[in-house]
Formats: structure tokens, sequence, C-alpha cells
């Protein structure tokens, strides 16, 4: 892997080892930077919105914006003197001419390279747009919209009732505590979140379960639900925290060892919760009108 990249996992082990969730960082100073946005306000993928989210928060950084050099540059800006840069991922590909097994055919590879971004925080110059929001922080009524659509649009239905979140996949169900048992609307909402990211492996949608035989394949999983969790929770503006990572907290040492043997596999498990996250975002819309709001479990 990548030198700066293997640095990052570095970090990120060691801090599982502690039995921290790194991505889970709350936003520092009250900032609430937002989803990792590239220069054109596009938004980051896979790893790198896990990567830089975690970033945005550590460091406190208020802009959701990230910029290279030369993109600040062209955009007026000056990086101040001293700022580190961060790595970003870019996946590329290279075609070598007939070493395709058994036909010869060209065979493609794809490989990885890290690149250096700037957080706008740290750009002088740059147009309005860049700079931290000050608008106020978003009410919960247009979550609730969201997580209502969620509910009401994805193709499987959410129980309440019992002591346990979970994914049963043989009827194809979520199963949720009471609103009640749960201590805020945060934790709430993303053990929600969590569970439908289970519920994008079934056969019929990501087809994720096909193979799941020990301890590993499960640790994946849950790997892959937890950063689907985080990744579509920035995506409705939820702060990220530790305090509603405790159901979870069992995986963190499987995670560890994981990544030491194969640190490739937290990449892999970031793709896979993209594709994940942008499927239950789908589903936000059309969901229940204002004035059904108060049927919603997290609205009591």
């Amino acid at each position: 892997m990548n030198t700066a990249l293997d640095a990052i996992i570095d970090t990120i082990i060691i801090e599982l080892d502690k039995g921290v969730a790194p991505w889970r960082q709350p936003w520092a100073n009250g900032a609430r930077p937002g989803f990792p946005l590239r220069s054109t306000g596009e938004a980051f993928s896979g790893m790198n919105a896990i990567l830089l989210s975690m970033l945005q928060a550590t460091r406190g950084f208020g802009s959701a914006y990230w910029l290279t050099f030369n993109q600040a540059k062209d955009l007026g800006g000056n990086v101040r003197k001293g700022e580190k840069a961060s790595p970003a991922i870019l996946y590329k590909t290279r075609t070598i001419e007939g070493e395709a097994e058994d036909k010869g055919d060209d065979r493609v590879l794809r490989f990885l390279k890290t690149y250096c971004v700037f957080n706008a925080d740290q750009i002088d110059g740059l147009p309005e747009l860049f700079k931290p929001s000050t608008a106020p922080t978003a009410a919960m009524e247009p979550l609730a919209q969201d997580i209502a659509g969620i509910m009401a649009n994805f193709p499987v239905p959410v129980t309440h009732g019992g002591n346990m979140a979970c994914y049963v996949v043989a009827e194809d169900i979520i199963r949720m505590p009471p609103r009640e048992a749960f201590a805020n609307d945060e934790y709430y909402v993303t053990t929600l979140l969590h569970e439908f990211g289970h519920a994008t492996g079934a056969k019929s949608r990501l087809n994720r379960f096909a193979v799941y035989e020990g301890r590993e394949d499960y640790a994946r999983e849950e790997l892959v639900a937890e950063l689907t969790s985080h990744l579509t929770s920035l995506h409705l503006g939820i702060n990220p925290s530790q305090s509603v990572f405790q159901d979870h907290i069992a995986y963190l040492g499987y995670w560890a060892e994981l990544l030491k043997d194969r640190p490739n596999e937290l990449l892999k498990a970031a793709g896979k919760a993209q594709l994940a996250c942008d499927m239950i975002l789908k589903y936000r819309h059309g969901g229940q009108s204002l004035e059904d709001l108060s049927t919603l479990p997290l609205a009591g």
C-alpha cells in the first residue's frame, strides 16, 4: 500500500486497539462541516469520505471543502505556510498488453495512489462559498422526514419491540427496540442506519452474504454496516459520537486484528459501505408528510 495511507491505517488500528472507533469523532468547537466535498462541490465517497470526515473532526476544521494546492491557486487561494496536507485516494488503471491468463488478451491492473489535499480552513483568499457555514444547526424536522422516507420506502419492514436491534436475513426484516429504549434520537437513528446497512447486503440487493463461514466474515460485515451508518449519518447531518457506538464495540478488536494482517480490508469495506449508503439514501424522499411525523419513533 501507499506509505501515506499506511500511516493513516496504522493510526486507525491504534485507536481501535484503544476501544475507539476513530471515524466517530464529535465535531469540535460546535463546527458542523458536513460531508467532505471536492472543490467542485461534488461529494467525496468511500474511504476518502471516511478519512476526510475523520480529519475534519479531529483537527477542528469548519469547512467541508478539500482542495489540492493547484485547485486552491486556480480559485485565487493561497495555502498558508506551514499547513499540513492530508492524503486522499485516487484509483487508477493500467493496461498491460497481451498478459491476460490463457487468452493472451490485454490485462487491466487497478491500483491506488494518494494525493495531497488541504481543507479550505487552511487556505486564505478563497471565495465565500468555501468558508464554514454560519447557519444555525439544522432542525430535527428535516432529519425526521429523511428517516421517515427511508423507513416508509425501503423494501424491508421495521418492527419495534424487545431489547435487540438486528436485521434478520431469513425474514428480511429489521427489529428495533422501542424508541424510548434509546438515550436520544441520535442513538436511535444511527442504530437504525446500521441495521439498514445490513439489509442492503441481501441477495436481492447488494448480495454480500454469499459466503459467511466464521467470525472474521461476520466482523467484515459488521464493519461494512458500521461504515454505512457513519456515511449515511454524515449525509443526513448527524454529529458522529462514540456514545452511540457501544452496541458494536465488541468488534473493535476483531477489526484491529483484521487490518493488521490485511489493511486493504478497510478500503474494501469502505467501498461496500458507499454502495450501501447510496442505496439507503435513494429511499429518503417520498416518506411521510409533515403531519404524519409524529408517528415516527424518533419524534416522540
